[in-house]
Order: structure tokens, then C-alpha cells, then sequence
């Protein structure tokens, strides 16, 4: 019986030190925050979202998902407590003062909301480079996030009367499916990215209301890392919607619609529609195919898990960006999205690992879209001259 115990005691101190071998990988060792373990287990099994997604490299002791959002919880712990002056983050404390923290500062904007609206579109328009002339943005201050038409499948949804020709197209589809669903992790990264963008208008939120930045610094960290500790996202009330209206012949103008709770949101909302136009390219043109991919990509159950590691992922492929180039990331995103599928997901593999093939595909999409841009300007330089020729004639004559 003792050795029946010593082996036990031996075996489970293996079990143990296992578990710390991991940790030490996940976790960084200066943070005693973790995760929730339902979270843990889904990224060791690779049961997310993106797991054993084809565009993911491959790991090491730990999968390619598991190190990102390691990395990510820990940024997201240190900007937690910075913004609440803390040593130690007490997650049922962070729940209970969350949606006090949400309505004190709606209480907050209530005056300044034509103001923080056009702010936010200002903002979102030059880190995007988007004109109005291209597209409209409709932004919206609001606590009845009512746009219709947004409501998610809560999971992946079959499409009647969806017959294919051969096993080959149903690949090919599924290949589909899966670019969909990283570009959707990539459009909420960059939406979460950008939502602490508040920082760079710091001195006009002050002269609004010195208490806003203070409370948006806390309520977006604070919003950051619910996603790590409550496994079931998904159930909760959204602060924020967008719809997009893609142009037609009526009307050549695309069209934003977002609303947003609190400035922030509105921020990250409106990114997510600049996303999904630049994403547009990315979806087959069969529009029963599109269907099919979009009613299989765009689910309920995905919009945590692309919270959690979409940012991390965004970050891995703006990494491959030179910093002079870097106001051209949207033109390298939706260059990328156009790539059929499967060039896709082996050229995206490469960007994420952080390969010299993956900085060298990059640039040579930023050296493609210098062409077209000094082109473009060229051929408009041109026209100007035309014109002014005519117009000099006219005058002449």
C-alpha cells in the first residue's frame, strides 16, 4: 500500500510539474492572473473558434493559439492595472463595477454626443484614409443598440438547397469558409486595437469633460479582460452594432451604420464596418456560395473567441509591416482577403510565424499598391492637365 502511494504521489507530482512547464510557456512569470480554465482547455484542445485553422503555423511546446493569447492576457492584465492603480486583479469585483462604470459614463457623454460622433468618425477616417466621396458613416451615441438586420446565428447555420458538383467544390467551400472566419478575427482585432484610440484625443475629451478619459481608460481595460475570465461572452448584451450598406448602381456610396453605447464602442464599430467593406473582396462571387460561407462563418459562438485572439493576430500581421508603410495596412489587408482561399491561408501562415517569406509577401504587396497609388495620381495629374488645356483653348477661342 505505501508503494502503491509512493507511485501515485510520484505520478501526480509529474501531472504537476507538467502543469507548470505549461504555465511558464503561457504565462508570463511576473502575472498571477489566469485565465478561465474552460478557456485554457479549449485552446489546448484547439476546440476555439480558429482551432486547426490552416492559415495557423505550427507551435512549439505550446500551440501557435495558446502563446498569442497568453500574450494578449497579459497585456491586457498590465493595462487593467494600470488603469485601476492595482497590484491584484479581483475578477468579482471587476464584474459588480462594470456596468455602474458603463452608465456614470454615458451620464458623462450625454452633452457632448454630436461632438463624440463626429469625433469618432474623424478619427476612424484618417487612420483609414477614407473619404466621404467613398463612403458615408452614420454614427450613433445611443444605450438602444436597435440597428435591425445584425443579429448572428448564435452557431453555424446549413443553407437550404445548397447542392454541390463534386467533393471538390465542397473542399474549395469549406477552404472559404475558413479565410471568412480569419477575417473575421482579423476585423475585430483591428477593432479592438482601435477602441483605445481615445488616448490620441485626449486634450478635446478633457475639454468636454476632464473625467472621460480616466473612465474610458478603465472601462475599455476593464472590458478587455472579461473576455479571458468569462468563457461565455457570447450571452451577454452587446454595447455596440454595425450594418454595412455596400454600394449599388442607385447608390455608388457605401454606408456605415454603427451605434455604440459610449464613445469607445462607437470607435470599434465603426472600424468593424470599415473592415467588413475591405473585406467585401474576400467572399466568392457565386452569391449562393457567398451565402453559404458567411452562414457558416458568421456566428454568435465565433465573436468571443475572435475578441480574444483576434487582436494578438492583428498584431502578428501589422508586425510585418515597416513602420514608414504602416498607413498602408488596410491596403495589404484587402489585398490579401482578394487571394483565392487556399493562397490565403499558406501566405497568411507565413505572416503569422513571422517568416522572412511572410515580411517578403507583404512587401511586395505594399510595393504593388505604391504602383497603383503613384498611377492613380499620375493618371488624375493628367486629367487636370487635359482639363486646364481645354479650359485655356476655350478662352482663346
Amino acid at each position: 500500500m505505501s508503494e502503491y502511494r509512493r507511485l501515485a504521489e510520484k505520478a501526480l507530482n509529474k501531472v504537476n510539474i507538467k502543469k507548470i512547464l505549461k504555465e511558464n510557456v503561457l504565462y508570463p512569470e511576473n502575472i498571477s492572473e489566469r485565465m478561465h480554465p474552460e478557456l485554457e482547455e479549449d485552446l489546448r484542445n484547439q476546440t476555439h473558434s480558429l482551432g486547426k485553422h490552416p492559415a495557423i503555423p505550427e507551435g512549439d511546446e505550446n500551440s501557435f493559439e495558446e502563446t498569442i493569447m497568453g500574450q494578449r492576457f497579459n497585456e491586457v492584465a498590465k493595462r487593467y492595472k494600470r488603469a485601476f492603480d492595482v497590484d491584484n486583479i479581483d475578477n468579482g469585483k471587476l464584474v459588480s463595477e462594470m456596468m455602474p462604470l458603463v452608465h456614470e459614463t454615458m451620464a458623462a457623454e450625454e452633452k457632448h454626443k454630436k461632438q463624440l460622433e463626429a469625433l469618432a468618425v474623424k478619427m476612424v477616417r484618417e487612420e483609414y484614409d477614407m473619404s466621404e466621396d467613398i463612403v458615408e458613416i452614420v454614427a450613433e451615441l445611443t444605450p438602444n443598440i436597435t440597428l435591425e438586420g445584425t443579429q448572428l446565428n448564435p452557431k453555424p447555420m446549413p443553407v437550404e438547397g445548397m447542392e454541390f458538383n463534386n467533393h471538390n467544390d465542397i473542399s474549395n467551400a469549406n477552404a472559404e469558409v475558413y479565410k471568412r472566419r480569419f477575417l473575421n478575427a482579423m476585423t475585430q482585432g483591428a477593432a479592438k486595437k482601435c477602441n483605445h484610440m481615445f488616448h490620441m484625443v485626449e486634450e478635446e475629451l478633457t475639454d468636454m469633460d476632464p473625467r472621460l478619459p480616466n473612465k474610458y481608460n478603465k472601462m475599455m481595460s476593464a472590458a478587455d479582460y472579461m473576455y479571458y475570465v468569462i468563457p461565455k461572452m457570447e450571452n451577454g448584451v452587446s454595447g455596440g452594432v454595425v450594418k454595412v450598406d455596400f454600394p449599388t448602381p442607385e447608390n455608388p456610396k457605401a454606408v456605415i451604420h454603427a451605434q455604440g453605447m459610449v464613445f469607445p464602442v462607437l470607435i470599434h464599430e465603426i472600424v468593424k464596418g470599415v473592415m467588413e467593406l475591405l473585406s467585401a473582396n474576400g467572399l466568392p462571387q457565386d452569391s449562393k456560395l457567398a451565402n453559404y460561407v458567411i452562414n457558416k462563418a458568421d456566428f454568435l459562438a465565433a465573436e468571443p473567441w475572435d475578441m480574444r485572439l483576434g487582436p494578438a493576430i492583428w498584431g502578428k500581421f501589422t508586425e510585418a509591416i515597416d513602420a514608414d508603410d504602416f498607413n498602408l495596412k488596410h491596403h495589404v489587408y484587402s489585398e490579401l482577403a482578394k487571394l483565392p482561399a487556399k493562397e490565403f491561408h499558406n501566405q497568411m501562415k507565413e505572416i503569422m510565424a513571422g517568416t522572412k517569406e511572410g515580411k517578403k509577401i507583404v512587401q511586395e504587396i505594399i510595393q504593388g499598391v505604391k504602383r497603383d497609388m503613384q498611377e492613380e495620381e499620375f493618371n488624375k495629374a493628367l486629367e487636370e492637365h487635359d482639363s486646364h488645356e481645354e479650359d485655356s483653348s476655350e478662352d482663346y477661342l
